[in-house]
């Protein structure tokens, strides 16, 4: 390599830093294969001393001739810090464990939460403070189904003989059944649904929770009261009586659905319905089955009949045992019931032969010798059954026909039969017995012929708010019950699951409220 020097114009001698350099295109290096060695050849115009040392201004590396081929995998980058990768992938991995944890231990907090709502909200709804079986959902509710499954694939054949009930299932075994019922009334009012489903932060309860009171309290059966107006024009439930986000499974479309969907629930609970047929319009009862005044001619009650079994007569219903042919027919004598009875069962066998006709009474004034002392009485609405001993009912189909009588106490009315002549409470013995004779009387010899059966469709009334010094209404209420088991009856529907059931004498006239249920349904 050859360095140049050339002089300033100052025409003295350059200082190194003042040197410069230039390189010619073809480098005069030699290289030693085995040693690195520089050259330098200086030369001057200045005549400097040859002896002067410069700083060498190049070096020449040697390179290796290749002893394979090269490949473009071979060159990866200039460094591999592995530690550092690994500790990444410790951070990546630990932070997702970390969130992971983190979030299974937050979801199982908010459904923890979710459930303890759940079952506060129960809690408010839950009548006397106690549930059955827990039934969750999908979604988390706790015994609000959104629908109710049927609880059995077959309809049941119900029939009555010996004094008894029975059910007939596809075996053909009978299985005998005693009713231990209560009536839940509201569908044969002006709001066309049963009482008590607006649960709330006050009052009120579900289907659920009154189909699960019932069957923890042994109830086999309910009777619904229907209007026959509501059921000709499948009337719709009154909007704001029932609390649908906590009654999901019920239909309130329209009175059918409705009607359904409350036998569904408490088919879901293996409790029997009895439909009666109660009241001909939302605001009059009717003394009989028919009222041309009040719109319901006799074609048009039969018509009501033909649209219940055509809904009701199925597998899916198989906890409905019949109709309560009329509520408390007291305009009417005997003898038209009792041939009317006989026109609106077959109109009822001709949709559906499984179910029962059970009739009620008539009501008039009779006389009774009870100890020697004769009383005049009258029968209880639907309870004067004394007519059947010349007429009984006929009905074309054997083994259907149940006689439902009622029978009240002295909050209904007080009856002579209940006091002394004073009007005085009477002793056990004493009142046991006029309980017993009446009843008989009005219907009790039936009980005893042992063929069709006795079931009570109405009794009782107040009890535990009895205001009698020695508690007459709640006495009466026992010696009849009494007197239902020594006799052997096929059992009865007490008045009322309802708290807002009505009664007029406690012992002084005025109003007085009291059903199975508190006034706040729980």
């Amino acid at each position: 390599m050859t360095e140049v020097f050339r002089p300033s114009n100052r025409g003295s001698v350059m200082r190194e830093s003042e040197m410069e350099i230039t390189r010619p295109s073809v480098r005069d290096t030699t290289m030693d294969n085995n040693l690195y060695s520089f050259q330098h050849q200086h030369t001057s115009d200045s005549g400097m001393d040859s002896q002067r040392s410069y700083r060498p201004t190049e070096m020449v590396i040697p390179v290796q001739p290749l002893t394979q081929p090269e490949k473009s995998s071979s060159y990866k980058g200039r460094f591999r810090v592995w530690p550092g990768i690994l500790l990444l992938i410790v951070i990546v991995l630990g932070s997702t464990a970390l969130i992971t944890v983190q979030a299974r231990r937050a979801r199982q907090q908010a459904q923890q939460r979710y459930s303890d709502y759940q079952l506060a909200a129960l809690g408010k709804r839950s009548i006397d403070g106690n549930n059955g079986q827990l039934d969750v959902a999908d979604d988390g509710q706790i015994n609000n189904p959104v629908t109710y499954t049927t609880q059995t694939c077959a309809q049941l054949d119900y029939q009555s003989k010996n004094g008894l009930l029975y059910y007939i299932g596809p075996d053909g075994k009978e299985n005998p059944i005693s009713i231990k019922g209560t009536n839940w009334f509201g569908m044969e009012t002006g709001n066309a649904v049963p009482f008590g489903l607006w649960t709330n932060d006050v009052n009120g309860t579900t289907a659920y929770e009154v189909a699960d009171f019932l069957s923890r309290n042994k109830f086999n059966a309910v009777r619904l009261p229907v209007c026959i107006t509501s059921i000709l024009n499948n009337t719709a439930p009154r909007t704001g009586l029932v609390n649908v986000a906590m009654n999901r499974a019920l239909d309130i479309t329209n009175y059918m659905t409705t009607l359904k969907s409350i036998i569904k629930a408490l088919a879901y609970r293996n409790i029997g319905v009895l439909i009666s047929m109660h009241t001909l319009t939302a605001m009059e009862s009717g003394g009989n089955w028919y009222d041309e005044k009040l719109g319901i001619s006799k074609d048009d009650f039969l018509k009501s009949v033909g649209i219940l079994t055509k809904n009701l007569c199925s597998a899916t219903y198989w906890n409905v045992m019949g109709l309560d042919l009329k509520n408390e027919p007291h305009t009417t004598t005997w003898s038209d019931f009792a041939d009317g009875s006989a026109i609106i069962a077959a109109k009822m066998h001709d949709g559906c032969p499984n179910w029962l006709a059970f009739v009620e009474g008539v009501n008039s004034v009779h006389k009774i010798n009870i100890g020697g002392k004769v009383f005049s009485y009258y029968d209880w609405w639907g309870g004067g059954l004394q007519g059947v001993k010349t007429k009984p009912v006929n009905l074309a189909k054997a083994n259907k026909l149940v006689y439902a009588p009622h029978y009240y106490d002295s909050a209904v009315s007080p009856q002579a039969y209940l006091l002394d002549d004073d009007g005085n409470e009477l002793d056990d013995a004493t009142l046991l017995a006029r309980v017993q004779a009446t009843s008989y009387d009005m219907f009790g010899y039936i009980n005893e012929n042992k063929s069709a059966a006795v079931v009570l469709g109405e009794f009782a009334g107040l009890y535990t708010a009895d205001k009698f010094p020695k508690f007459t209404i709640r006495r009466t209420t026992d010696f009849l019950i009494q007197t239902m088991l020594t006799e052997s009856y096929a059992g009865g529907f007490m008045w009322s699951l309802n708290p807002e059931s009505a009664y007029q004498y406690n012992p002084n006239p005025g109003t007085y409220h009291e059903g199975l249920l508190e006034l706040d349904w729980l």
